[in-house]
């Protein structure tokens, strides 16, 4: 395939030469041709060009701000990112987001953070916004999006900016009562914005509507000077990310005119009517909601993103580095099985995401434009609340998993994984913000839980049920799945997709059934709040992620079965086998207690299954990374690169700092130190 390059020959030529499958067809399968030849298109540019060629880690907090801004714009006027393309080739989108993500997250952020902006005011605007709009998708404004405050962030409700409609003067006033109202951690505020949406409490003569959205003028375009009424501070330096300019925001009794609500759903007129199409305020703060569906689907594939890197790093390494051995041969660290456990379910579990997350994105994608265009409201609505519950539970789910994967990526490249050079620990701290930003991933996963909670009385009274992604049917067989039991008796029975689901299926369903009777139990004593806070740990949180990895094995099943190619689909059936075991290995005790699993021979069976699945995928590993990893400039680490010269790149990085071949400018008072010390001068 000559869309793609073979790489340059080297060390890991020993486990390229044993792949079971061609690592070509498999990134094409992920990517589609059109996508992979993209990337290349784009690769190509950004590694000439002039302003990707710094590592903005060794610049200062200033200067890698002013680089992130010109790689930000130099995207968005080249037509590298862009928000329409995620509507017009999906596939485009996804790989030059991707690549944008593992070369420079902090001009990714940007691009969230404006594409967070753009989105709001193409889906909840109308014609007065358009040409604010506009600016923004050109470059030529930069807008962010403030909702988390200082002293509420998961709670929408406790939400304290007010906006308050002024027939007199055809104006809403916005006002932070205190410090712990202002808005924060906004993307962009704290140096950069010029307009943002700001969700405030809509008060109109004395009458309170809820929460709305509202487009606010921060600083002006042409001096970056804020306006009179508007404080807009920076929150400093930060764990990582600090190309991207997070900031806090404080109104006081800033106005703004009647056109800038944000129309889409609800209006005021100029006598102070309050008009909306929505009947409840729940249905109301739904669809102002709606849009953070799209940031947590964007966070999860990016979870994956950001770890599929530091799996290429730690898989690479551990194909050429070498210790030990039975005979005079040392082995590669790969061939050990204790080392093939810490990287491998890992990796599967990136596959799985990585297919499961691009549904997810396009999915949501899809909706949101079916919205904008007035699809049908009562599926739409129907399908807004599972993309919503799905992503709330895969956000958090997904994210704690990477997040422990890049750990044990850098403990698994040993000392040398501590080095800059390396890249990992950068991947580590710019992959830590997605554990928290679209919301508290323990306050936001309830989300999940609540909806399945409320199908429960649906279940028991077997009911048809019947959702338009198709993420809970299953539950209309409720009763017979929880009669059944754990039946593999070998290794290979396990492995088989039928008896994952099967017994994935069956824990849903369990762990539905006893947080549902914990929480009805638990509400007639304490009340609903602490009922429901009193089920979170063992029940509702479980529930959630058990139901999510469900399906996103479910939908990753769907996926491999539309592979063309033979050997490509049978490894990834293998990498989806040692997810599912290796998740639910987590849930061994619920599968015990609930009765499915009996005796020694199922958990017995289930652990043997993944290492035997381990050591399967280990000749595949290289490959399997190959497909996923980006070109070397992006990945950028002196352990991963695609030739596998290790050694040669960690000696030239070593011996190229002039810093490492020098005397400290202190060096005098090593020496004098004893001297010094003795006469007191220290």
């Amino acid at each position: 395939m000559s869309i793609l390059p073979d790489f340059p020959p080297g060390p890991l030529d020993f486990y390229r030469t044993k792949s079971s499958f061609d690592w070509k067809k498999m990134k094409i399968f992920l990517d589609t041709e059109d996508g992979v030849q993209f990337e290349k298109e784009i690769s190509k540019k950004l590694q000439t060009h002039p302003e990707f060629q710094k590592d903005l880690t060794c610049e200062e907090m200033d200067e890698q701000r002013r680089i992130s801004f010109r790689r930000h714009l130099y995207n968005i006027r080249s037509g590298i990112l862009s928000e329409n393309q995620f509507f017009e080739n999906f596939a485009r989108a996804n790989v030059s987001s991707r690549l944008m993500l593992q070369l420079c997250p902090c001009a990714a952020f940007r691009f969230a953070t404006g594409s967070l902006f753009t989105g709001v005011l193409r889906s909840q605007g109308g014609e007065q916004h358009q040409e604010i709009l506009q600016q923004a998708e050109n470059g030529d404004i930069i807008g962010s999006f403030c909702m988390t405050e200082v002293g509420h962030g998961s709670d929408i409700k406790g939400f304290r900016t007010t906006a308050t409609y002024d027939k007199n003067t055809d104006e809403f006033v916005l006002h932070t009562p205190d410090f712990e109202a202002a808005k924060c951690w906004i993307g962009c505020m704290g140096q950069s914005a010029s307009y943002a949406i700001v969700y405030a409490q809509l008060y109109v003569d004395g009458t309170h509507h809820g929460l709305h959205m509202f487009l606010v003028p921060i600083r002006n375009p042409k001096t970056l000077l804020t306006y009179p009424g508007v404080v807009a501070t920076d929150m400093g330096e930060k764990i990582g990310v600090n190309g991207m300019d997070n900031g806090i925001l404080i109104l006081d009794k800033y106005r703004i005119p009647r056109g800038n609500l944000l129309n889409k759903s609800a209006h005021v007129t100029p006598d102070g009517k309050y008009v909306t199409a929505h009947k409840t305020r729940k249905e109301k703060n739904g669809a102002a909601l709606g849009i953070l569906s799209l940031g947590r689907s964007k966070t999860t594939l990016a979870c994956e993103t950001t770890a599929g890197k530091a799996l290429t790093i730690a898989v690479r390494y551990a194909a050429v580095r070498k210790q030990f051995g039975c005979g005079k041969e040392e082995q590669p660290i790969l061939e050990y099985q204790a080392h093939q456990y810490r990287l491998l379910p890992y990796l599967a579990t990136a596959y799985t995401t990585r297919i499961f997350g691009m549904f997810l994105l396009e999915t949501t994608y899809k909706f949101i434009w079916d919205v904008f265009m007035g699809g049908d409201k009562e599926y739409l609505n129907a399908l807004g609340k599972e993309i919503h519950v799905i992503s709330s539970a895969s956000k958090p789910a997904v994210g704690w998993v990477l997040r422990d994967a890049i750990q044990e990526c850098r403990e698994a490249c040993g000392g040398h994984g501590y080095l800059k050079a390396a890249g990992i620990g950068n991947i580590r701290n710019d992959n830590d913000c997605n554990m928290t930003f679209e919301g508290e991933n323990h306050v936001i996963i309830q989300q999940t839980s609540n909806w399945l909670i409320k199908l429960w009385p649906e279940v028991e009274q077997g009911t048809e049920i019947s959702t338009p992604l198709h993420s809970v049917d299953f539950l209309s067989k409720a009763s017979e799945i929880l009669k059944s039991r754990f039946k593999a008796t070998t290794i290979d029975e396990v492995c088989t997709s039928d008896n994952i689901m099967a017994a994935y299926q069956w824990l849903v369903c369990y762990l539905l059934k006893e947080t549902a009777l914990k929480y009805h139990t638990l509400i007639q004593k304490e009340g609903e709040f602490w009922a429901r806070n009193n089920t979170q740990v063992y029940y509702a949180k479980s529930l959630s992620i058990a139901f999510v990895q469900n399906f996103m094995l479910q939908r990753t099943l769907v996926t491999i079965n539309q592979a063309p190619d033979v050997y490509t689909k049978a490894v990834l059936l293998k990498l989806f086998s040692l997810y599912g075991l290796w998740s639910l290995e987590k849930f061994l005790a619920t599968l015990y207690e609930g009765g499915y699993a009996h005796g020694c021979q199922p958990s017995r069976l289930i652990h043997e299954a993944i290492l035997k699945l381990c050591s399967d995928i280990k000749n595949d590993s290289v490959s399997l990374v190959d497909a996923i990893a980006p070109p070397d400039f992006a990945l950028n680490s002196v352990l991963g690169a695609s030739d596998g010269q290790v050694y040669k790149r960690l000696e030239r990085e070593l011996f190229r700092n002039p810093y490492n071949l020098s005397r400290p400018t202190w060096w005098r008072e090593m020496i004098n130190w004893n001297t010094d010390h003795s006469k007191n001068k220290l």
